[in-house]
Order: C-alpha cells, then sequence, then structure tokens
C-alpha cells in the first residue's frame, strides 16, 4: 500500500464490520475484490447465535483502483493474521472462516495460529478461469483487462463503491492470488482445525472439483455442506438461509 493512493473515504457499504456478542468470536473474511458487505449477512446470523463477530476489510478492497494495485497478498495475509491474534488476545476461542480468497486466507491462519474451527465457503484453491496460472508471467506485460461484469448487489452506493472492481480484471493482482492458492495448497496437510466445507454444484468461478483438491491435501476432520443452485457468494445467495444455519449448527456442536 503506496501513502498517496491511500483513499480519504470509503463506503459504508464496504466498511470493516463488528457486532459485540460473547467471549467466543467468529473472524470472517471477504474475498477477492470484494469488501465486508458479502459477508455481512452471514456475520448477523452468527451475532444472533450469541458470537462476536469481526469482518475486516482487507487492505486494498473496497476503495479504488490505485489503492487496489497498491496492495499485494502479503498485505492481505498480514491484515487477517493481525485481525486473529487482535481476537485471541481478548476472546477465549476464536473462530474463522472465510468465502472465496478468504478461504484461502483462512487455511493459512489455520496452519499458522490452530484454531479450534474453521469454515471454508467456495474456498478458491483452484479457479474455472485457467488463464490465472499466466498471470505471474503476463503481470509483466499486462496490467489490466476491461470487463463488464455484473453488480452483485442492486444499491447505487454500493455499486459506485466497487465499480472499479468489477470493469476490469488486474493481472498483478490476480497473480496475487495465485501466490496464496499455492502457498495454501501447500499448508493444508498442516492444519488440525476441524473444518467445514461449503461448496456449490452452481459456482461458475470456483469449480466442483475444488473438493478433490481439498480431498487429495487436507489431513484435518472435514465436513460438506454442498449446495446446487448457488453461485459463488455462497454466503449471501439462495441457499444462505441453509448456510447460515449449517455453519452456526458447526460453531455450536
Amino acid at each position: 500500500m503506496f501513502y498517496n493512493n491511500y483513499p480519504i473515504n470509503t463506503s459504508t457499504y464496504t466498511s470493516p464490520k463488528f457486532f459485540k456478542g460473547s467471549d467466543e468470536a467468529v473472524l470472517l473474511i471477504h474475498g477477492y475484490t470484494g469488501s465486508p458487505r458479502e459477508m455481512t449477512w452471514l456475520g448477523e446470523q452468527i451475532h444472533k447465535a450469541g458470537y462476536t463477530v469481526y469482518i475486516p476489510r482487507l487492505p486494498g478492497h473496497g476503495t479504488c483502483k490505485e489503492d487496489f494495485l497498491s496492495s499485494s497478498w502479503k498485505d492481505w495475509l498480514r491484515c487477517v493474521c493481525d485481525a486473529y491474534i487482535n481476537l485471541a488476545a481478548e476472546y477465549k476461542k476464536v473462530f474463522v472462516g472465510g468465502l472465496s480468497m478468504g478461504g484461502v486466507l483462512t487455511a493459512l491462519i489455520a496452519a499458522k495460529f490452530n484454531p479450534e474451527k474453521i469454515f471454508l465457503c467456495a474456498p478458491a484453491f483452484i479457479a474455472a478461469d485457467a488463464r490465472l496460472k499466466l498471470t505471474p508471467f503476463l503481470k509483466f506485460f499486462i496490467k489490466e483487462v476491461k470487463t463488464e461484469v455484473g453488480f452483485f448487489y442492486p444499491e447505487p452506493d454500493y455499486q459506485e463503491a466497487v465499480k472499479d472492481y468489477t470493469g476490469a480484471e488486474y493481472v498483478p493482482t490476480a497473480a496475487d492470488l495465485y501466490k496464496l492458492q499455492k502457498l495454501a495448497i501447500k499448508q493444508l496437510p498442516s492444519i488440525r482445525s476441524k473444518t467445514l466445507t461449503v461448496i456449490s454444484h452452481g459456482d461458475v468461478t470456483v469449480p466442483f472439483s475444488v473438493k478433490e483438491v481439498i480431498d487429495a491435501h487436507l489431513q484435518a476432520p472435514n465436513e460438506y455442506l454442498i449446495l446446487e443452485k448457488s453461485c459463488h457468494i455462497v454466503v449471501d445467495d439462495v441457499e444462505r438461509e441453509q448456510v447460515a444455519e449449517g455453519i452456526i449448527r458447526f460453531l455450536n456442536s
């Protein structure tokens, strides 16, 4: 992150969220190009179940293109590690869960800090877009590719806040995502945390074959919640009630 690229103002839609509850906390981590907005509904449901919930905003996310391109995988990983150790200093237990790249970061936290339980929602250990594997090379020649990705939420203020993240794909930061994927897969065998994995047959971003990667590398106790209709944002799509109930049941068990 470079000082000159840091935004003065950010949207309330993409700002971090904190819900005070019991002495057991849940750290929720959003995905690549995402923001705490995607995790807020799930966080509210977990909070209603009695837990303290914290949803940080990853560096460079939910702000602007310049800020995003100034961030890297090291910033994202440091952010969530700091969030975990800060919660662990204040709360009796800290559970961790993440969506997409947030699931990848969750796995890296688990390998380092060994929380009792983690949950991985559409974890992006692999991606449907095969071009991601080329980004470590392409980033030296191509910085940006224009796209027309639709907005997941209808609010105009939210769409204004995230427009830089839906109008283009940024090759250097995509290469950072690929770096995290490789790091996390390498660390999967060392995880000992009890795990819940949520994946969907309807996800076109993270293919269902991610299950094969998890089964081949994760040695910790793991159970699956399999969805049929949800797209990539499984925590806030058409089966979100099922997802929230499954996660809360897992945390309470």
